[in-house]
């Protein structure tokens, strides 16, 4: 799926392993057309993987719960590669204190990228910015990307009854070069 991006998007670049670029921006409420026409980007695999069944379109109460984000207490972020969407990550704070709940999202197309590792980088820089300690996520056992994905911060995650359930906490992942880039950006869109 193509997008174009404009200049004065708040946005934040950062290089793939086979040498893309990955452009990452706050996701906004006009990105609602990105979700809606995303889901035929994703497999039957990936989309039963992120949403626990076989969707194949969203509801209106589904795309305005993901493109109207507050980048406070729900941060999200799109990715690019050039004109192409590559995927989407984001984590909700339900409560007060409460563990920060993650999801994230690569295009088919775009999988085994390293999209998903900059995604996650991108939702600690943010996470750590604000003080939350931990990011929760649960996905199905047979979910080897997330797998891969979460062995980068937690080499043993916990799989039980089919499910992996994990609690990443943000505390015992190094501060990267790129986070105060990243908060940057999603300061521009706070305001």
């Amino acid at each position: 799926m193509k997008i174009v991006i404009p200049a004065e998007r708040p946005k934040y670049e950062m290089s793939l392993p086979d040498g893309a670029t990955l452009t990452l921006s706050p996701v906004l409420k006009t990105d609602r057309e990105f979700f809606e026409r995303g889901i035929d980007e994703l497999s039957l695999e990936s989309r039963f993987a992120r949403f626990g069944q076989g969707v194949s379109s969203l509801t209106q109460r589904e795309l305005d719960y993901l493109s109207d984000v507050d980048q406070r207490h729900h941060v999200a972020w799109g990715a690019a590669i050039g004109d192409d969407v590559a995927g989407v990550g984001r984590y909700i704070v339900p409560t007060e204190d409460a563990c920060a709940e993650l999801a994230i999202t690569v295009l088919d197309a775009m999988q085994h990228r390293g999209v998903g590792s900059c995604l996650l980088r991108a939702l600690v820089a943010v996470a750590r910015a604000d003080g939350i300690h931990e990011l929760c996520f649960e996905t199905q056992a047979a979910n080897e990307a997330v797998l891969r994905l979460i062995r980068e911060v937690e080499p043993v995650p916990l799989v039980t009854d089919g499910l992996i359930r994990s609690r990443i906490r943000i505390g015992e992942i190094p501060t990267g070069a790129d986070e105060p880039g990243l908060v940057e950006v999603i300061d521009e869109v706070r305001g």
